[in-house]
């Protein structure tokens, strides 16, 4: 955990100026312990002034070792403050690489959680608790070394003290950490099923379920509990455990300087000398255990920064030269794409179809065929298993990621808002837009008269995700980002699904006609929007089943005019009473 922890920080001269003094420090500690022993003896001989020199030694030892400390502490805070600033940058950096696919629930909670604290508890961790956990891990070896020149027997004893009392140190902590590790499992549990419970509530209440037995939350509670009073339960045969150990130790050590005394081999000052050593040769271990429940916590927050930093990365551009887009390529082609989010099952199975510039292409199928994922491998959230993506004439594998994305417009049917004015969630499409450009944008997008409805107009915050907001206007939103941003290749999911007929009409309309030598690729279930399409591709577990134009594919009457007419007969569907 140490070394973990001195890595983070990144600075290596700092990380060896660091540990080259809290060395330093801890020899002092134990030289000013152990040059007790012959200044007592010296005191109590027939010669007493000639404990002066001894005294001396001592006070220069105790004068360094505060010097030492000093040290140690500005070089601990030099790390702790190095650390607090880059590791926020080390976790967004690998966030932003990291395939959507690794998110889910739990780990959103716990890359929160690491973003917003880790950098300040480690920075905590090192100046407050590295430093006295290292010095109580050394300082007992240093002391057992020391005593076989005064006694080797007391030195033997005293070195095999320590693995002995780190050991018990070790068991009973590592009974702790299981018991914690079920504890904060079960509190995560709980975690996400409140916020489950908060969402729910209109559902809940409407099906008049205002309890929580026998429901999810209710059995999270219950896991909670039992988790609660295990890690109690296992922290006093701990405690018991390490007792033992100690008090066996202490036991052991003090017998063997009678014994020694008694023998004639230590005289009374030093035999006294020797004890005083042996109760600070115990107080490490029971500082350890002090620090026990700290470092517990700084380990578990060390493991979420690294479930972070060790997650799978998109591999980065390939090539030292910058790939720019080729404006004579085809807007989009996929060249027998395969993927899969698990090994040997293939989401994506040998998509192959190209997307001309100026065109649109409609990919159509079943819930589950894999339409969603396909625009998440174009904009590369993921990285095809085989196969390639190329965008403009380049694999996008290539490309830097920012080069990438300023070739995208994306509209998600999930569209996620952030908790700002209505004005700079539009805006964020293009952040160098013009005012009037803005504008454009969400008339095109049909904002208009939500602008005029709402409270304060385009200063109106839409709150966290846009919960202001309904379904349809949060997509407009989003459509007024990716005409604003007026990107090559535009790539819709489910773009207009919670807009009525007429402003879909609309919309489509002005994505039409703002972007003549735009390509678009678009998933669609409404027949108003496949219809418009150049292309239309009818996917199925994953494979392109049938392509081609509307009349083509209706003339084939295969899966796709099978789903067209599923889909006319729906559309004359009335309620009657």
């Amino acid at each position: 955990m140490i070394f973990q922890t001195l890595r983070l920080a990144g600075d290596r001269g700092a990380a060896v100026r660091y540990a080259s003094l809290l060395t330093l420090s801890t020899i002092l500690r134990a030289g000013a312990m152990l040059s007790l022993v012959p200044l007592l003896s010296a005191l109590f001989s027939a010669t007493p002034a000639d404990a002066l020199p001894w005294i001396a030694v001592l006070a220069a030892l105790v004068a360094a070792g505060w010097a030492s400390d000093y040290a140690v502490t500005g070089a601990g805070f030099a790390i702790g403050f190095g650390l607090l600033n880059n590791l926020e940058t080390q976790i967004v950096d690998r966030l932003q690489r990291i395939p959507l696919g690794w998110f889910t629930s739990e780990r959103r909670t716990g890359a929160q959680r690491t973003l917003t604290s880790s950098g300040r508890e480690l920075c905590q961790g090192i100046t407050h608790l590295l430093t006295p956990t290292v010095n109580a891990l050394a300082l007992p070896a240093l002391i057992g070394a020391g005593l076989l020149f005064v006694a080797w027997p007391l030195g033997l004893v005293a070195l095999a003290a320590v693995p002995l009392l780190l050991g018990a140190l070790w068991l009973s902590g590592r009974w702790l950490r299981a018991a914690d590790s079920s504890y904060d499992a079960a509190s995560g549990e709980l975690a996400q099923r409140v916020i489950e419970l908060a969402q729910s509530q209109p559902a809940l209440r409407t099906a008049g379920r205002t309890g929580v037995e026998g429901t999810a939350i209710g059995r999270a509670l219950t896991r909670q509990r039992k988790a609660a009073l295990r890690l109690i339960g296992l922290g006093i045969p701990g405690q018991l455990v390490f007792g033992f150990a100690t008090q066996a130790a202490l036991l052991g050590l003090a017998a063997t300087a009678v014994t020694l005394g008694v023998s004639g081999e230590l005289n009374a000052a030093e035999v006294v000398a020797v004890i005083i050593v042996i109760v600070r040769f115990i107080e490490p271990f029971t500082t350890l255990a002090d620090l026990s429940p700290a470092l517990q916590n700084m380990r578990g927050t060390l493991a979420r920064v690294h479930a972070i930093l060790d997650a799978p990365a998109l591999d980065p551009a390939q090539g030292d030269e910058e790939i720019l887009p080729r404006r004579d390529a085809a807007a989009l082609e996929l060249r027998d794409v395969h993927f899969g989010y698990e090994p040997g099952h293939d989401t994506i199975a040998g998509v192959s179809l190209t997307v001309e510039r100026g065109t649109t292409t409609a990919v159509v199928g079943p819930s589950g065929a894999g339409k969603s994922t396909l625009l998440a491998l174009i904009a590369r959230f993921h990285d095809v298993a085989a196969g390639a993506v190329h965008v403009r004439g380049h694999d996008v594998r290539h490309y830097d990621p920012a080069v990438l994305m300023g070739q995208l417009g994306i509209v998600f049917q999930d569209v996620y808002l952030f908790d700002a004015s209505l004005y700079d969630n539009v805006r964020l499409g293009n952040p160098a837009a013009t005012e009037d450009e803005i504008r454009a944008a969400a008339t095109a997008a049909q904002l208009d008269e939500i602008i005029v409805r709402l409270p304060n107009g385009w200063e109106t915050r839409v709150g966290e995700r846009g919960t202001s907001l309904s379904g349809g206007e949060r997509q407009r939103v989003s459509i007024a980002r990716a005409l604003l941003k007026n990107a090559p290749l535009l790539l819709l999911d489910e773009a207009t699904a919670a807009l009525d007929t007429n402003n879909e009409r609309a919309i489509i309309g002005a994505l039409e006609s703002t972007g003549q030598d735009r390509a678009t690729l678009i998933i669609a279930h409404r027949l108003s929007t496949i219809a418009r399409a150049d292309q239309i591709v009818f996917l199925e577990a994953g494979r392109v089943v049938e392509s081609g134009t509307l009349p083509e594919l209706l003339a084939l009457n295969g899966r796709f005019a099978g789903y067209w007419r599923q889909r006319e007969q729906a559309a004359g569907w009335t309620l009657v009473p």
